[in-house]
């Protein structure tokens, strides 16, 4: 049914999806997993007609269609539904799949002016389209609710119903389960099996691994865009290069001493408190969360999150994409308000405090993605982390200390922020959260997109910070390689606290392989 050769897709440099090829068979579920950035929704857009390829070819059902565009795709059988719900929300249920079923509707400007017996006969007859695909899923009885009035499991069907009254042959659902409770995945489950058994061919881009190697018959896997796997869901879950991509190799493991440029100022030095473990107090909790819930809408994204940090603690938090990583940080470090729970530092509740107030405690969090300001330079953005500061002359110590750990930045120190590498503008983000002199150091993803030595060398650095006494709070998507360099580690799987124990026995835990990929 879908044929895919030598599939290529560049936005400038980057090479999304690289030379792909694939084979779907008509009647079959298909999984496409990978982590996160592998190119699955953006292989998608290119089957879909909502993004060209560079390179390659796409055929459908014996015709050519990589140069076939979004709605023209549409009527030759090709539907989708999309990460984020995109519907109408100030129309009906049944008002949001009759507007999808005009996909097959002749042109007819005049006569829908004029409202002809011809027009209402066919409008009729859209509208009955639409009712038989929502009993067909089950919602009928929600036709004349507005879909945003919907809960937000009901939304999704919702969309692959309007999916699926445009007649598809070949739907392609992308992570139709996200923000799902564990009933209404299972619902999802049942449905895709029967739009699967009416006819439908299904390739499903998921990130429960449970769901996805539980429904598809075959499974294939990318990684930086290309196509690393395909087989059995038994054979993909113990295939060496998936379990790599998903856990990452194995890390730059732990040093006893380690060597700066320039002797520590005391920037870390911020509780007065020993370097001996022992000194520090093993009962002394830095960071306690307790029963926290966090929502985006409607979607509940963390349940009922509980656990506790030493102070002088490095604990590493992983999990597949989508499993609440990122938002337990910025939950902690108020860039988002909980739904309930409650989160507290030093003894203190910070629930809900302003991020501004947070900081100011000396709990600072540096976001996936780095955060630089691109138009100052290296120096200036090192300053701004201690813009709250007035203590000039250890501001100049705290920088020189800096520029001990990061050398790379000393050298560029008057070059803009956006002309710098990926790897030095992650320096530079660490490196500004220390002039900040933290207590608390929250690290989002800081290997994301780098080099492998570049990985390397930025968590060797992270290591000697916590050497000095900083306590770390490390969510990093190469897994072995975070639990290589931390103390502690917790396993999130679709937003629950799953596992946890000491991170040289979670390395090799099939309880952790078994997050990010079932099982």
């Amino acid at each position: 049914m879908l044929r895919v050769q030598n599939l290529t897709k560049r936005f400038g440099g980057l090479v999304a999806v690289d030379n792909i090829d694939l084979h779907v068979r008509e009647g079959e579920i298909r999984g496409l997993i990978g982590p996160n950035g592998s190119g699955k929704t953006t292989f998608f857009n290119l089957i879909s007609g909502f993004d060209r390829a560079t390179s390659g070819k796409i055929e459908f059902m014996g015709s050519d269609i990589t140069a076939g565009s979004a709605h023209g795709l549409a009527r030759k059988g090709i539907a989708r539904t999309f990460q984020h719900i995109d519907l109408f929300k100030g129309m009906t249920v049944l008002e949001n799949v009759t507007a999808a079923a005009q996909c097959h509707a002749r042109p007819r400007f005049w006569s829908s002016l004029l409202g002809t017996p011809s027009v209402r006969k066919e409008d009729q007859a859209l509208r009955n389209l639409a009712m038989e695909q929502l009993e067909f899923v089950g919602i009928a009885d929600h036709a004349d609710d507005l879909a945003s009035s919907l809960p937000y499991g009901l939304q999704r069907i919702v969309e692959i119903t309007r999916a699926l009254a445009t007649r598809p042959a070949l739907l392609l659902l992308d992570e139709p389960a996200a923000g799902m409770n564990p009933t209404e995945k299972q619902d999802l489950v049942e449905l895709v099996r029967r739009i699967n058994a009416s006819g439908v061919t299904v390739i499903i881009i998921e990130h429960d691994m449970r769901l996805v190697m539980g429904l598809a018959e075959t499974i294939t896997v990318l990684d930086s865009g290309s196509k690393i796997c395909e087989g059995l869901p038994a054979e993909v879950q113990g295939n060496p290069r998936v379990i790599e991509s998903y856990l990452g190799s194995g890390g730059v493991g732990k040093k006893q001493t380690h060597a700066y440029a320039a002797e520590p100022s005391g920037a870390l030095d911020v509780s007065g408190a020993s370097q001996n473990p022992a000194a520090k107090g093993q009962d002394s909790f830095i960071l306690s969360v307790d029963s926290l819930n966090s929502y985006y809408g409607n979607v509940r994204v963390l349940k009922d999150i509980s656990f506790k940090m030493r102070e002088g603690e490095f604990t590493a938090l992983i999990g597949a994409n989508g499993a609440g990583k990122t938002t337990l940080l910025r939950t902690i470090s108020g860039m988002m308000s909980p739904r309930s729970g409650r989160v507290l530092y030093k003894g203190e509740d910070i629930t809900g405090l302003s991020s501004d107030r947070i900081v100011a405690r000396n709990l600072i969090y540096v976001p996936e993605g780095r955060g630089v300001f691109p138009a100052l330079s290296v120096q200036e953005n090192l300053m701004m982390g201690a813009f709250r500061r007035s203590d000039k002359e250890a501001i100049k110590e705290d920088l020189e200390y800096v520029f001990g750990l990061f050398p790379r930045l000393k050298d560029r120190r008057n070059q803009k922020g956006g002309s710098l590498s990926g790897g030095e503008q992650q320096m530079l983000a660490i490196g500004r959260a220390v002039m900040s002199r933290p207590r608390l150091l929250l690290l989002d993803e800081p290997s994301m997109g780098l080099a492998p030595k570049l990985v390397d060398e930025v968590l060797e650095t992270v290591m000697n910070l916590h050497d000095e006494g900083l306590t770390i709070l490390l969510v990093e998507q190469n897994a072995r390689a975070a639990l290589s360099v931390a103390e502690r580690g917790f396993v999130l799987e679709v937003g629950s606290l799953v596992h946890e124990g000491p991170a040289a026995q979670l390395c090799d835990d099939p309880a952790v392989k078994a997050a990010y990929l079932g099982g």
